[in-house]
């Protein structure tokens, strides 16, 4: 997490140039102190933080919004957790003991509950696990337990995972969301989509949700059952404002306390309110085009390989981010470990792309500027969210570029949960969107093959690079892991599932009467459970409300 000086253009400059922290301040207003700098923290007090978007469903099952993650990483604690040096701690687990062979990891329970009271035990643990795995629900996250033959549990406070062979990293394979079996064990899995924990998820994390309003705000409350040191925070008001602009002006107007996706061309204005601090935070999101390969004019990769061509990274990054990012050539974003560095971003090229065409049978014959291959026109439909200012402004150059190189691109703006549903149905020719890649390092979700009920929703398949991934999971020296790690992404380079184009850097921007907030690589909302407002700086009395 780096902080922007208030006032500092100049250095803001620099930083996207090098990098680097900006360093000269000169006369600019230095922040006001909270009322009482010397508090410490006490209970007591409501935030306020801005959502982008509304989350799907909260559970855990089935969910796919990034926001819906965040939420439920609030709600929710796992058998361990991952700490800001991205390594893994007991959390529900007081411990665990990997088999010699790498073949089992077992986990002992510490005493724990839910939100409503009933121990959590090894059952649950287990009932997860199966819902998790089981095709009526198809979650996006059940290849993660693909390696997992079975699944006992001795007795309450023991779980013990098998798998088919020796597991590199058995904790990342193993820790998933846990579900109240005593809730769901008596549900239908195959109408998981209309079940009451969607909405009313039970928690085990140091957050409960206390209300949802629909279109307007969730409220948090501390959990009462959460067994470790209980948040300092009354509540947690979660606000759903989709417009950038309006995020940004409630936020100068105090009406909201945190945004953690403040765009770049509002982040010098804030640094400049004494109030305010920015700070930018290391990210794993990339945007990119994703094609469906399912579709006749996607399945050659020469013609993928020649759109990604046609494509102005530099223009998207300038344009989109305000020169905050980066033009990408990964799925692995930099701040992930095994990035390959060494991979450079498709230049923009439409003469290139011209001819890969023409080489692929796509001819411009009757001289109407699309090309047509035995008659068919060179077609795509590119869907994507709309209000989103940077989305609308990215498919309006994907269409410029695109058209230059003899494509017909049509656009089409669709709500998220709907997008959403043309996503996983299939009904689409292109995708403009973002995708914020796990914290294991591994694109497996979006490049497996089979993976489409998870998150490759073009249907991609690649058997060299299913082949590189199972060896680069299987394998627990990450020295000896890189080079394949590198080859993983070479390869979908030269077979691309999707154009990337960019790793946007996140900006976030919040009140300082808002205590020990530390955005991270995790989430911006990474120690919510430790934030503190001191008395005298407290407001909103009808916390409920506000």
């Amino acid at each position: 997490m780096r902080s922007i000086a208030p006032g500092d253009r100049s250095g803001w400059l620099v930083a996207v140039v090098l990098g680097m922290v900006a360093g000269c301040q000169g006369d600019a207003p230095q922040p006001a102190p909270p009322a009482d700098a010397t508090a410490a923290p006490s209970r007591g007090g409501t935030v306020v933080v801005a959502l982008p978007d509304e989350p799907d469903v909260l559970n855990s099952l089935i969910r796919t919004s990034a926001v819906a993650g965040s939420v439920l990483s609030l709600l929710q604690a796992g058998l361990a957790e991952m700490g800001e040096d991205l390594q893994w701690y007991p959390m529900i687990a007081e411990r665990w003991e990997v088999a010699p062979d790498s073949l089992a990891i077992t986990y002992h329970l510490r005493p724990w509950t839910w939100e409503d009271g009933t121990p959590l035990t090894a059952d649950d643990v287990r009932a997860s696990y199966e819902l998790l795995t089981d095709p009526r629900i198809a979650s996006p996250r059940a290849d993660q337990l693909r390696p997992v033959v079975r699944v006992t549990t001795p007795d309450l406070a023991t779980v013990r995972y098998e798998f088919a062979a020796p597991q590199a990293q058995a904790v990342q394979t193993t820790v998933h969301s846990l579900l109240p079996a005593h809730r769901v064990r008596s549900l239908d899995p195959s109408a998981v989509a209309t079940w009451p924990l969607n909405r009313s998820p039970l928690a085990s994390g140091p957050f409960r949700l206390e209300s949802w309003e629909p279109g307007r705000q969730l409220v948090l409350a501390p959990n009462p059952h959460y067994p470790l040191a209980a948040p300092w925070l009354d509540r947690v008001i979660l606000r759903i404002v989709p417009d950038e602009t309006a995020r940004v002006m409630a936020l100068e107007t105090g009406e909201i306390d945190l945004v953690f996706d403040v765009p770049a061309t509002a982040a010098a204005r804030l640094a400049t309110d004494p109030q305010l601090r920015v700070v930018e935070v290391p990210g794993r999101v990339f945007a990119f085009l994703m094609w469906n390969v399912r579709r006749p004019v996607l399945r050659d990769p020469a013609v993928r390989r020649a759109l990604s061509l046609a494509l102005d990274r530099e223009r998207f990054v300038a344009a989109l981010t305000g020169g905050f990012g980066a033009p990408a050539a990964s799925y692995l974003p930099p701040a992930l470990w095994n990035h390959h560095r060494g991979l450079v971003p498709d230049p923009c090229r439409p003469d290139s792309a011209a001819a890969l065409l023409a080489a692929a049978g796509w001819v411009d014959h009757d001289g109407d500027g699309v090309r047509e291959r035995s008659g068919v026109p060179l077609r795509l439909e590119v869907i994507f969210r709309g209000g989103d200012t940077a989305r609308e402004n990215g498919v309006a150059l994907v269409r410029r570029y695109l058209t230059a190189v003899g494509v017909d691109v049509s656009l089409r703006a669709l709500e998220l949960a709907t997008a959403l549903e043309f996503l996983r149905a299939g009904r689409f020719d292109a995708y403009f969107g973002e995708y914020q890649a796990n914290l294991y390092a591994d694109p497996s979700p979006l490049v497996r093959s089979g993976a489409s009920d998870r998150f490759n929703f073009g249907g991609y398949a690649n058997a060299r690079v299913d082949s590189l991934l199972d060896r680069a999971l299987a394998e627990p020296d990450r020295t000896r892991s890189l080079p394949i790690w590198y080859a993983v992404q070479e390869a979908l380079v030269a077979d691309p599932p999707a154009a990337v184009l960019y790793y946007p850097r996140q900006l976030v921007a919040y009140n300082r009467r808002v205590r020990d907030v530390r955005p991270h690589l995790l989430s911006p909302l990474n120690n919510l459970a430790e934030w503190w407002i001191a008395p005298a700086d407290r407001r909103w009395a009808d916390s409920s409300s506000r």
